[in-house]
C-alpha cells in the first residue's frame, strides 16, 4: 500500500476514534428480518441473482437463478483474493472483500452491465463482511490489523475502526430485530483460532478454547467477549494418553476419553436467539489416531445472555462411527460455514475437506442435531448433498427452496433443491486453468491439500481425477491443520514430541519450487512428497505414492533411498501448490511511512536484527538458514537419530523435564539436538511460538537470553527492554516485501 495512503488511514483512524459514539447521517433502508452474516456467496432480495467470490482468479460472478434459468451473467475484476462478498437489502449494491489487495470493492450490481463503482481501503486482510439488517453499515473483519472497520453505506466511506477485535478475526453476523433502526444491533466476530487457557498443559486436549467478540452497533464498539468451552468428552476414545502417562496398550484398547478444543471459527450464523459457529475441534494429546485427533463441532451461544450454551454445542462426528462402511459413511471434514431456512429450524454445514452439505435440525430450544444413529442397531438419518470441489459457503433463497453453494477449487456453484436434497444444476462461476498448465497443477495441487477424500477435476486432464485417499472416511486433510495453507496455532503430541503446526508458506522460498527447505521442527523430512506417511498415519488414508500394482508402495521413507518426489504427480502438485499457491500473510505494517515514530522504530528494530546477530539462523529469501541443499535421498551420514543434524541449532529452547516435552508413544522426545529455524515470513501473527507453543508472543521469545545471543557467539546486546521491543517490532513487519539478510 502507498505510504500516502498508509499516513491517511492513521490521521483518519485518530480523527473518527473521536466520533465513534455518533453516527453520520445516511439513507435508511427496511429489509427483511433475518441476520445477515459474512459468506462468499450472496443473493439479492428478489432471489433472482447470485455473486459468488473467485479468490484464485481475483474476480466475482453474477449468476442469474431467478425462475431456475442458473447461467452466468457477467464476471467483474476486483481485487486480489476476494473473499467474502455482501448485497445490500435494495439488491443494487454488492460489497468485495478483497483479502491480499486491503480494500472493499464496491460494485454496482445492475444486471445489465455490473461494474466497480469505488473501491474502499480497511486494514489488512479484510476477510469477513456483513451488512446491518438495513444497510446503513458494513461491518468488515481485518484478518491480519486484528481490527473491524465500520463503513457508512450511503457515503462509502469508514466512520470508525475498532481496534481490540481480539486476534486474526474472520467471522460476521449480525442480529435483525426487525425495525429500520440498525443502531440497536450487537455484531458477532470470530477469532479464528483458539486461545491459549490459563493452567492447562500445553497439549492437553483442553488446553485451549474459543474466543467470541461482541460489538455494540449502537457505538460501534467492543462489548464483550464470550468464550467456547472444550467439549470434554467427544464421543471417541484412545488407547491411552501420553500426557497423562496412561498405558497405551498393544493391541490397542481404546476406553480413554478424549475433549477436543473449538478451534478455525470461520464463520458465524444466528438463528432465533442462538449463534452457531463451526468449526474443527482439536484433540492433540498422544497416541495419534485418525478419528481422535480432529472433530467436526458447533459451538453454540444464547445471543440474548452473549454466553455459551454448553449442553447445546455437539460434535457433528458423534454416531457416524455407527454406520455401516460403505460409500456413504463419510465424516464431515473442516465445517466451515452454515446457513438457516427461514421458515423452519433446519440448516445446512459446509464441509470444506468432504465436499458435502450436511442438514441440521434444531429443537424448540435450538439445540442442533444432524440425526446420526445412536448405536450400532440405529440407521439414523444424516442428510448429505455432494457438491462441487472445496465448498466455502452457502446462501439459501427467501423461499427455502433453493441453495446455492460456492465451490472454490472447482470454480462453480452447486443449486441445490431443498425439497429433494439433491443437486440440481452446477453453474461455472470462473473458467479453470488449460489441462497441462502450470496453473492446473498447482490447481490440482490446491484440491489435493484441501480435500479429505479425492478430486473429481477431468477439466485438469487425467491426473485431475484422484481416488478417495487422502484420509478414513472423508476424516481430515492437509487443510485440516494448515488452514489457508498456514497453521492451527495447535501444539501436538506428535511421535517426534510436541510440535507446534508450521505454516506451510515456510517450505520454500517465496514463489520459487527450487529453493525448498528441511522441514519439520527437528529436520526429519526433507520433501513435501515425504508427507505421504502423515496421510496413512495420521490421517488413515491410502496415500498417493502406489506401486506398479496400484497398491500403496511398502518403500516410503522419510529420506529414502528412493526419494519420493517424482513417484506420484499428485503429490508434486501439492508441493507445487506450497510453493506458489500458499501466499504469505500481509503485515499490517506494510507500507507505513518510514519517517513516522512507527517507521523509526522499525528501522531501529532492523538494526538490532542485524547487530544480535539474528540473520545467523533467520535470513535469506525464506528468512530460514533451513534451507535444503543436499542432494536427494540425504546421504546416510547426514541423518543422526532420525534427523538431518546439520540443519538444526540448540537456542535453549528444549527442556527435558517439562511434563509435555514426550512423544506420542510416551517416549522422550527429539529435541535435545536443537530445532530446525523457523521462518520469520508472515509469523507476526502466528502465535503461540517454538516446538512446544510455550512463548505466546514474540516479547516471550525474546526472554530467552540463549535464544536471542546465539547469533552472536553468547553475546547478548539484548539486555535493554527497549532494544527487544524495537526488534519485536520489526518481527511483526516481515513479510515477502521486507529486504532479506543475506546468509551468513
Amino acid at each position: 500500500m502507498p505510504a500516502f495512503r498508509h499516513r491517511w488511514r492513521l490521521i483518519a483512524a485518530t480523527v473518527l476514534t473521536l466520533v465513534c459514539a455518533g453516527f453520520i447521517a445516511g439513507q435508511l433502508y427496511s429489509g427483511p428480518p433475518r441476520a445477515t452474516q459474512s459468506s462468499p456467496i450472496g443473493i439479492t432480495p428478489d432471489d433472482k441473482y447470485v455473486w459468488v467470490a473467485n479468490p484464485d482468479v481475483n474476480s466475482v460472478s453474477l449468476l442469474e437463478v431467478g425462475d431456475d434459468r442458473f447461467r452466468k451473467l457477467a464476471e467483474v475484476a476486483v481485487g486480489e483474493e476476494p473473499t467474502n462478498v455482501a448485497v445490500h437489502p435494495n439488491g443494487r449494491w454488492v460489497y468485495v472483500a478483497n483479502t491480499a489487495s486491503g480494500y472493499i470493492s464496491v460494485i454496482d450490481g445492475n444486471p445489465e452491465a455490473p461494474s466497480v463503482f469505488t473501491n474502499i481501503w480497511v486494514g489488512t486482510e479484510p476477510y469477513g463482511l456483513a451488512l446491518t439488517p438495513n444497510g446503513r453499515y458494513l461491518y468488515v473483519a481485518n484478518a491480519r490489523s486484528n481490527d473491524v472497520s465500520v463503513i457508512d453505506t450511503a457515503e462509502n466511506r469508514i466512520v470508525c475502526t475498532v481496534y481490540n477485535a481480539g486476534p486474526e478475526p474472520r467471522g460476521i453476523a449480525i442480529t435483525n430485530d426487525g425495525d429500520d433502526d440498525d443502531r440497536d444491533e450487537k455484531v458477532y466476530v470470530t477469532q479464528f483460532l483458539g486461545t491459549d487457557r490459563v493452567g492447562v498443559l500445553i497439549g492437553a486436549d483442553d488446553y485451549k478454547e474459543g474466543r467470541i467478540t461482541v460489538l455494540s452497533t449502537s457505538t460501534h464498539s467492543f462489548a464483550k467477549e464470550i468464550s467456547l468451552a472444550p467439549l470434554a468428552d467427544t464421543g471417541f476414545r484412545s488407547n491411552g494418553s501420553a500426557l497423562q502417562r496412561t498405558p497405551q496398550p498393544t493391541p490397542a484398547v481404546f476406553d480413554t476419553v478424549t475433549a477436543a478444543f473449538p478451534n478455525q471459527l470461520n464463520s458465524v450464523a444466528i438463528y432465533g436467539n442462538r449463534a452457531y459457529f463451526p468449526n474443527t475441534g482439536a484433540s492433540p494429546d498422544g497416541p495419534v489416531r485418525f478419528n481422535v485427533n480432529l472433530q467436526a463441532l458447533v459451538s453454540v451461544i444464547d445471543t440474548e445472555r452473549d454466553a455459551e450454551v454448553a449442553d447445546q454445542t455437539f460434535n457433528m462426528n458423534r454416531g457416524i462411527n455407527f454406520e455401516p462402511t460403505g460409500p456413504r459413511k463419510i465424516f464431515p471434514s473442516s465445517p466451515w460455514h452454515i446457513a438457516f431456512k427461514r421458515s423452519v429450524r433446519e440448516g445446512y454445514v459446509v464441509s470444506a475437506g468432504s465436499n458435502l452439505l450436511v442438514k441440521m435440525v434444531l429443537d424448540d430450544n435450538g439445540k442442533p442435531t444432524i440425526n446420526a444413529p445412536a448405536g450400532s442397531n440405529d440407521p439414523g438419518n444424516i442428510v448429505r448433498i455432494e457438491v462441487g470441489q472445496n465448498p466455502r459457503g452457502l446462501v439459501i433463497n427467501s423461499r427455502d427452496d433453493r441453495a446455492y453453494v460456492m465451490n472454490e477449487v472447482s470454480r462453480d456453484v452447486s443449486v441445490v433443491d431443498l425439497n429433494s436434497n439433491q443437486v440440481i444444476s452446477t453453474v461455472r462461476s470462473a473458467d479453470l486453468p488449460a489441462a497441462g498448465s502450470q496453473a492446473a497443477k498447482v490447481l490440482l495441487g490446491k484440491a489435493l491439500f484441501n480435500t479429505s477424500r479425492g478430486v473429481k477435476l477431468p477439466e485438469l486432464g487425467p491426473e485431475g481425477t484422484v481416488g478417495e485417499r487422502m484420509s478414513s472416511e472423508g476424516w481430515s486433510s492437509c487443510f485440516a491443520c494448515h488452514p489457508f495453507g498456514l497453521t492451527d496455532g495447535v501444539v501436538w503430541i506428535f511421535a517426534a514430541g510436541p510440535r507446534r503446526t508450521i505454516q506451510m508458506n515456510w517450505t520454500f522460498a517465496p514463489k520459487d519450487p527450487n529453493d525448498p527447505k528441511i522441514l519439520n521442527h527437528s529436520a526429519i523430512f526433507d520433501e513435501v512428497q515425504d508427507f505421504e506417511l502423515n496421510i496413512r498415519g495420521v490421517s488413515g488414508g491410502l496415500g498417493l505414492i502406489t506401486g506398479a500394482d496400484g497398491a500403496p508402495a511398502t518403500d516410503v521413507t522419510a529420506f529414502g533411498p528412493p526419494a519420493n518426489t517424482g513417484r506420484s504427480v499428485h503429490h508434486d502438485a501439492i508441493a507445487l501448490y506450497a510453493a506458489l499457491g500458499i501466499r504469505t500473510p500481509i503485515s499490517p505494517y506494510r507500507g507505513i511511512d518510514p519517517n513516522s515514530p512507527q517507521g523509526r522504530m522499525l528501522a531501529y528494530g532492523r538494526t538490532m536484527f542485524d547487530r544480535a546477530g539474528c540473520a545467523t539462523c533467520h535470513a535469506g529469501r525464506g528468512w530460514t538458514s533451513a534451507r535444503r541443499f543436499l542432494p536427494l535421498p540425504v546421504p546416510a551420514s547426514e541423518i543422526v537419530r532420525a534427523q538431518v543434524l546439520r540443519y538444526l541449532r540448540d537456542v535453549g529452547t528444549f527442556d527435558a523435564t517439562a511434563r509435555n516435552e514426550i512423544r506420542a508413544t510416551g517416549l522422550a522426545p527429539l529435541g535435545a539436538d536443537g530445532y530446525v529455524p523457523a521462518s520469520l515470513l508472515g509469523g507476526f501473527g502466528m502465535g503461540p511460538y517454538l516446538h512446544n507453543g510455550s512463548a505466546l508472543t514474540l516479547d516471550n521469545v525474546l526472554e530467552n537470553v540463549k535464544h536471542r545471543s546465539a547469533g552472536n557467539r553468547g553475546t547478548d546486546i539484548l539486555q535493554d527492554a527497549r532494544d527487544r521491543q524495537a526488534l519485536v517490532e520489526f518481527l511483526k513487519s516481515i513479510d515477502v516485501n521486507t529486504p532479506v539478510f543475506d546468509v551468513r
